[in-house]
């Protein structure tokens, strides 16, 4: 498997090689950009006034990503670039890659298949069995607690005290029902592992090493964090971490954040097909509603199974997908809706993003940065010479995007059409 480093792209201005104009992002992306997400700004400001969702949004931020380039990045209606907005249930997926962190690491033997029990020891008779993997999957039967919201006691009080609620369903594995307690619980059980506390653990295996400056488990309180709800973000920091997953496990300087191994288990389905589902908020059009990895949404799908994108989603409309097909992660910020309002708008901006992405403005220029260069260039001597492109990791900056004529391999027709570009500055619509 090989990574490659991306090029910095916009960040909060797009800077256009070659003349000493800045456009500001927040209308740059959409009218300049290196693809044209006019239907994608046409969505978005179609949900402030309610045309394009049930009702309208008031506000939110909208990042898109490609290959790890921010390509697009607009605040809509009320609501600011970066502002924090709770994350809510989008938090799941953060917590679940913490799960594989710590397994990662732990200097005691954790895992996704380790019991409750071997950490949190008041998990005693019918719920011995339970494990790390069930409670992220939503199928531990551990009914809801109010612990998980106590401002007074510690993470592994509050497992002590879920560990005394009678199971919704029994045994472990047999049924989906969705919900946060369970999680708690292996949170109060990776701290074990860790040796930390949790949001120590936090910022040092996820936070600092994808350089999460916002992002904090703001609720319940400091030592009894909420582990599937109480999060914090901004659109950047939430598509760092997402493109972190989906380049399995590295982030966008090509760091090695999680193991390859454990980031691919997180999309992984963890529910057997035909479970019985008890309660679940997925609305998807590709797949049912207990289509879950660790912590996060197997949403769609292809006909023949294939995985081709994932959701964080939060109750009040925090929300972020993954495009594996076309290399994008998108996020959709805000705390003002509501998850069911939302989710619909998110599949359409899936597409819509998908589909624009595919027709570059100007297909030569490999980093996005709206000119033609020896950057580029690089870049398109790294991908030289391959000969069947579905060999390409999904998420390389190079690889098949250097197959400029779409034949399926890397050859000396695409270094014709490269050199033809090659100083075309500023590659405008």
């Amino acid at each position: 498997m090989k990574t490659r480093k991306t090029w910095s792209g916009f960040g909060t201005e797009a800077v256009v090689a070659g003349c000493a104009c800045v456009l500001a992002c927040s209308h740059a992306f959409a009218q300049f950009g290196p693809f044209d997400f006019s239907e994608v700004t046409a969505l978005a400001e179609g949900a402030v006034t309610g045309q394009t969702t049930a009702t309208p949004i008031r506000g939110f931020d909208l990042q898109i990503m490609k290959n790890g380039v921010v390509v697009y990045h607009r605040a809509f209606g009320q609501w600011s670039l970066d502002q924090l907005a709770n994350a809510d249930s989008a938090t799941k997926t953060l917590s679940g890659a913490m799960m594989i962190a710590i397994a990662d690491s732990s200097a005691l033997p954790f895992s996704l298949d380790s019991r409750l029990s071997d950490f949190v020891p008041s998990f005693a008779g019918n719920k011995a069995s339970i494990t790390i993997r069930q409670c992220f999957a939503h199928t531990s039967g551990l009914g809801s607690s109010t612990a998980v919201g106590s401002s007074t006691l510690t993470l592994r009080q509050a497992a002590d005290q879920i560990a005394l609620v009678p199971l919704a369903f029994s045994p472990a594995g047999s049924a989906f029902s969705y919900g946060g307690t369970s999680m708690h619980a292996a949170g109060a059980a990776a701290e074990v592992a860790g040796g930390k506390p949790w949001n120590a653990l936090f910022e040092e295996r996820l936070a600092r090493p994808l350089g999460l400056r916002n992002t904090r488990y703001a609720l319940t309180t400091p030592s009894n964090p909420r582990i599937a709800g109480g999060a914090e973000s901004t659109a950047s920091d939430f598509a760092r971490f997402m493109e972190m997953l989906r380049r399995e496990g590295e982030s966008v300087e090509g760091r090695r954040v999680l193991s390859g191994a454990g980031a691919r288990e997180i999309f992984r389905r963890q529910t057997a097909p035909g479970i019985a589902i008890l309660n679940t908020p997925l609305d998807s059009p590709t797949t049912d509603g207990a289509d879950y990895g660790v912590g996060v949404w197997l949403a769609v799908r292809a006909p023949d199974g294939r995985l081709r994108g994932a959701l964080a989603a939060g109750a009040r409309g925090f929300t972020s997908w993954i495009d594996f097909d076309r290399g994008v992660v998108g996020v959709l910020a805000t705390d003002i809706s509501a998850s069911g309002n939302v989710q619909p708008l998110i599949y359409e901006l899936f597409g819509a993003a998908g589909a624009a992405v595919e027709r570059p403005r100007c297909p030569s220029d490999l980093n996005y940065d709206r000119v033609v260069d020896n950057r580029d260039f690089a870049l398109f001597v790294e991908g030289y010479n391959i000969v069947d492109c579905a060999e390409t990791q999904p998420w390389d900056l190079t690889g098949c995007t250097a197959d400029l004529d779409r034949d399926g391999s890397v050859d000396t027709t695409d270094f014709a059409l490269f050199a033809t570009a090659y100083n075309a500055f500023l590659c405008l619509p």
